[in-house]
């Protein structure tokens, strides 16, 4: 409370002070909106992001490392594959079905051998294996994990440029594990996510 005796510029002041403790409030909460914002986006950065890519790269580049004679025993087969299709759009390996889509045909799929089954369980969490005309000579082992992002192992042709290859279909990033094989991060946008593997 302003005694009545307080010079004119004290009262003012004084009269004036809830208004500015209003303001100071809202100006702290916005700060601190703002600060959650930027813990929580940073937050999402690192596991959605290129931290996030690091530490799965790191996961899938040493399952390669164990198993690399199983990648290449995969790739021979999805070859073999290709070359008995030679007209199919696309080849997919899930470990109980192989499944064929020729050009304008729908997409076959029969059930997998023992042998498919056997080479298929030696690669754990890949959720399939893609072969398509598109992306010619090349073999891609998919891991879905528990949920996105989707990340991937490519097997390639001598003389691919995985980062421009990256680059051109829209992966956010790549990391090389030996000649003919790399690591490709996942595709952020979901259109282009589907015309990669449609």
């Amino acid at each position: 409370m302003v005694r009545s005796d307080a010079p004119e510029p004290e009262r003012r002041l004084r009269r004036r002070s809830p208004g500015r403790i209003v303001l100071v409030t809202l100006i702290v909460v916005a700060a601190l909106i703002l600060a959650w914002r930027v813990v929580v986006l940073g937050a999402l950065e690192a596991h959605f992001g290129s931290g996030f890519d690091d530490r799965r790269f790191d996961e899938l580049e040493t399952a390669f490392e164990h198993r690399q004679p199983a990648f290449a025993r995969a790739d021979a087969r999805m070859r073999e594959l290709a070359a008995a299709h030679p007209r199919a759009e696309r080849i997919a390996w899930s470990l109980g079905l192989i499944c064929v889509r020729d050009a304008g045909r729908a997409e076959a799929c029969e059930p997998t051998t023992p042998r498919d089954q056997a080479a298929y369980k030696d690669l754990p969490g890949v959720d399939v294996i893609v072969r398509q005309s598109k992306d010619e000579g090349r073999t891609f082992f998919r891991f879905h994990g528990d949920d996105p992002p989707r990340y991937t192992i490519m097997h390639a042709s001598g003389g691919t440029d995985v980062a421009a290859y990256a680059e051109d279909h829209g992966f956010r990033s790549t990391r090389s594990l030996k000649p003919g094989w790399a690591i490709l991060g996942p595709i952020p946008d979901v259109d282009r996510e589907e015309d990669q593997w449609q």
